[in-house]
């Protein structure tokens, strides 16, 4: 847990809200960026097929939350552990 844990504190702050913003860029791509316009990542690329392009939102918005959301497992799992 304890690399888990360094990877997540080296992630982009989320003190600030930076992390969470999903929306489509210029050219309809699925992107995840920062509430400062940051970029984070982009989950579709031009010429992917239909089937492909109905996921990117969904795994656009899982980049998004991957933080909180890691953070609150690791968390989950301290306390189980130490029950």
């Amino acid at each position: 847990m304890v690399g888990v844990q360094i990877y997540l504190h080296a992630m982009t702050p989320t003190g600030s809200n930076l992390w969470g913003v999903v929306e489509r860029d210029d050219d309809g791509d699925w992107i995840v960026s920062g509430a400062d316009g940051t970029y984070i990542a982009q989950t579709s690329y031009d010429g992917l097929s239909v089937t492909t392009r109905e996921t990117c939102r969904d795994d656009a918005e899982f980049i998004a939350h991957a933080k909180e959301d890691i953070a609150y497992l690791l968390r989950e799992l301290e306390v189980h552990f130490r029950k």
